[in-house]
């Protein structure tokens, strides 16, 4: 942060001292005029909902961790000339997009009992979810040191640190769904069936578990050629916390990610896909315990 913006900001929390608003918002809008990404700026408006704060506008929790690397993401894209607006509303779309897989088991997430969104990051989506399914419904998970906390103490949801060793995993409760966004994109497959084990383990008789991969659409996009198997994985990532053999990209055809399943769950389930789902090129899969 420059010198200028700090200035700035001191000079805002001194005016919100003297419950000032009018002279905050200023101050805290010429930060951002002068760094439009700039956080500790955008953070000061959301946390004491200053005019033009999304948290009013959106209906959801505006505040954005300076460890989120999906928003570093945005903010680092080309194409994107407003990495709030369009990272809040990148967790839309995924609301919008995870209902409709559910459709597929007749699940709904306004009447959701228990619901755990595992590798949540720092709320992209969190924030919105949170704000659909019932209250005390949700629960978080990641691995990222410092994630779950920002989560419980921004969004009010419990929440638990995971592993990048899924045997040292303990989850503590049953769940009516599981949902896992863009972590079956980037772990090895060596690691899957053991993944897989751990959070099937984890539902309710009438759960589901829902995920998402980098389908063959995604591969095509940018180039990769999977191997005879129907997968590809190389060691690099978006991640600043995270090794990139641990967490990389891995790229799987509809056949191998069903392969996998039964592999490890064996044959008394269900499994529904659908191809190019989230973002338009992953692939969102459905696992379910027939009954």
């Amino acid at each position: 942060m420059s010198t200028s913006i700090k200035q700035l900001l001191h000079q805002a929390l001194k005016a919100l001292d003297v419950q000032d608003h009018a002279r905050a918002s200023d101050l805290v809008n010429q930060a951002l005029i002068n760094e439009p990404t700039s956080l500790d700026a955008y953070n000061l408006r959301e946390q004491y909902r200053l005019p033009g704060n999304f948290s009013d506008w959106m209906g959801v929790e505006g505040q954005i961790s300076p460890d989120d690397d999906i928003f570093r993401f945005f903010s680092n894209h080309p194409t994107s000339v407003n990495p709030v607006r369009d990272y809040l509303s990148d967790g839309w779309r995924t609301a919008v997009e995870l209902q409709q897989t559910l459709d597929l088991c007749n699940k709904t997430l306004g009447r959701c009992t228990s619901f755990l969104e595992f590798a949540s990051g720092h709320g992209r989506f969190t924030r919105h979810l949170a704000r659909i399914v019932p209250k005390g419904v949700l629960t978080v998970s990641d691995v990222v040191p410092g994630s779950v906390d920002f989560l419980r103490e921004t969004m009010g949801v419990s929440g638990f640190y995971s592993d990048v060793d899924p045997g040292k995993i303990a989850v503590p409760s049953k769940y009516e769904v599981i949902f896992v966004l863009s972590l079956f994109s980037h772990l090895p497959c060596e690691t899957w069936q053991a993944w897989f084990k751990v959070l099937f383990a984890a539902l309710e008789p009438n759960g589901v578990l829902v995920f998402s991969t980098h389908g063959q659409k995604c591969a095509k996009l940018i180039g990769v050629e999977m191997l005879e198997m129907g997968y590809h994985f190389y060691p690099s990532s978006e991640s600043s916390a995270l090794d990139g053999e641990t967490y990389g990209c891995a790229y799987a055809g509809p056949q191998f990610v069903q392969k996998q399943i039964t592999a490890a769950l064996g044959e008394e389930i269900r499994i529904q896909m659908l191809t190019n789902h989230f973002w338009g090129n992953q692939d969102a899969v459905v696992v379910s315990k027939l009954i």
